[in-house]
Formats: structure tokens, C-alpha cells, sequence
């Protein structure tokens, strides 16, 4: 039943929301945190994946599982960097603009061309991502993490059409795959990880490792193949309003009205864009 699929999906983007507090409050660097979520995450999903499940795979599925790992390895350095720069809601508001990005994406894969709506609502979110960065200033760390965040909302926003086109790999496969060779992607910056940690800092990376990564990625791999695009999206950017609760909660973060209407607007775009989506696949459909 995919009511299933919608508690896994909720279960996993309340994991994202509180995933950003482990990765700012650790004093692991981001080539660090990778490194030991990733290795974690491939571990666990070689004995769930099943030897044998791999071994059927033929080499244009070995292919598949490269670029899904790069990919996924090119959105997880530049999401870690951006959290340690910035704060943890910006920094999962910076990647909530993966639905936007989607929208040109659509237009050079499938060649399907934005509507006046669907720039619209990138018009609205680039004003909202202006309302929360507090000066164009690539001095400033804030700013440096949010525009991180933006290359990390495409990397993420390129996966569901390469885990679509995929879909005849279990969810789990692929999930290995995902880890595996992401540490293609983190293995040559090896040497600028940070091991000198404290017990605390490894309990939130195991925490990270297990719960925040084989857990909640694993949850919307197999939530985000299964239901339908819109929904998940929708889903997703609940994720949001997650950090920025947990931030201000456990970090002090501080949330004035002007960074409010910004997530508001970020939020709202996005939703904006998915419905719009959804309109013209219905129209698709019909014809």
C-alpha cells in the first residue's frame, strides 16, 4: 500500500530536518562526516542489498550506480560545506530550491519548456533566497554557505531523474550504489579530514551514520521511486520548517521576520512549481 510509502517519506524528511543540528554541533569537518557516513551507509546496504541481488547487475547497471554515487557525492560535500558556513535552516533551505532547479532541468532533459508560472516561481524564490542572505558578500560565511547550498539543491535535484530512469535496480541496490561510489567523491579529499575528535563527536557521527543516513536515506530513496513526483517533492519541504524549529530550539539560532518570509517565499515557490508540474503532466495525460 503507499500509505507505507508516505510514512517513510515522512519518517525520512523528519530525519533531514534534524540531520543539520549533528552535522553543525559536530567538530568533524565535512570531509570527515562523508567519509564516515558514507563508509557506514555502504556497509549496511552491501549485507541488505544481498551478493546476489549485485551480481545480477550488468555493466550498464554498474554504470548507473557510478553517476548516481557521484552525483549523490556532489550534493553531500557541497550540503555539508554549506552547513558549517551558514546555519542548518539556511543551509536546508538553500537546498529546498531543488524543486526549482528541477524546472530547467525538466527543459534540457525531457525538453519540456517553463511556463510564464514556472519562472514565476523562480522569481519568487530567488526574492526570498535575497530576503535571508543578509549582504551579497562572498567575505561574509552566510552567504557563502547559502550559494553552496544552491549547487548542493542541484546535485539532489538531478538524482530523481537518474534513480527514475533506474528503476528496474531495487531500491536498496541502488542505495549501495549511492554510498559506495560517492566515496568517489570524497576518498582524494581524504586528506583533509579531521580525526582528532571527542566522544560526543563520535556519537553524533555514528548517529549520523546510522539513523541520518542509512536510515532516512534509505526511507526516501525507496519513498521518492515509489510515489508520485509531486507528492514527494511536497513532502520534502517540510524538511524546512524542521531545522529551522530544531535550530532555534537547540542552537539559539535567531529568526527574525525578515528570514521568516524568506523561508515563507523559498517554501511557497517551490510548492508553487511541483502543482504546476503536476498540471501539465494531467494535460500530458489528456492529449
Amino acid at each position: 500500500m503507499k500509505s507505507r510509502y508516505y510514512i517513510e517519506g515522512l519518517i525520512a524528511v523528519f530525519l533531514f530536518g534534524i540531520t543539520p543540528i549533528f552535522i553543525k554541533e559536530v567538530s568533524a569537518n565535512a570531509v570527515t562526516i562523508g567519509l564516515v557516513r558514507l563508509v557506514i551507509g555502504a556497509s549496511f546496504l552491501f549485507f541488505l542489498a544481498g551478493n546476489k541481488n549485485l551480481k545480477k547487475l550488468t555493466k550498464k547497471d554498474w554504470k548507473a550506480l557510478i553517476l548516481i554515487g557521484l552525483v549523490f557525492g556532489g550534493h553531500w560535500i557541497t550540503y555539508f560545506i554549506s552547513v558549517k558556513l551558514a546555519t542548518p535552516s539556511m543551509a536546508i533551505l538553500s537546498v529546498s530550491s531543488f524543486g526549482l532547479h528541477m524546472i530547467y532541468l525538466d527543459w534540457a532533459i525531457n525538453k519540456r519548456k517553463p511556463s510564464p508560472y514556472e519562472i514565476t516561481a523562480v522569481l519568487i524564490a530567488l526574492f526570498g533566497i535575497y530576503l535571508i542572505v543578509p549582504a551579497f558578500d562572498l567575505k561574509n560565511n552566510l552567504t557563502t554557505g547559502i550559494l553552496i547550498g544552491l549547487v548542493s539543491a542541484a546535485f539532489f535535484a538531478i538524482l530523481p531523474f537518474i534513480q527514475r530512469k533506474n528503476q528496474h535496480i531495487d531500491s536498496l541496490t541502488r542505495a549501495f550504489g549511492q554510498y559506495t561510489f560517492a566515496l568517489v567523491v570524497f576518498l582524494p579529499m581524504s586528506f583533509e579530514s579531521n580525526w582528532d575528535l571527542t566522544q560526543q563527536d563520535w556519537i553524533y557521527l555514528a548517529i549520523l551514520g546510522t539513523i541520518c543516513t542509512v536510515g532516512a536515506h534509505t526511507l526516501w530513496l525507496r519513498a521518492s521511486t515509489i510515489l508520485p513526483p509531486t507528492n514527494t517533492s511536497l513532502i520534502f519541504y517540510l524538511g524546512t520548517p524542521i531545522a529551522m524549529v530544531t535550530s532555534f530550539i537547540f542552537l539559539d539560532e535567531a529568526m527574525p521576520a525578515q528570514k521568516i518570509v524568506g523561508a515563507a517565499l523559498i517554501i511557497s515557490a517551490n510548492v508553487l512549481g511541483v502543482f504546476i508540474s503536476r498540471r501539465k503532466s494531467k494535460r500530458a495525460q489528456r492529449a
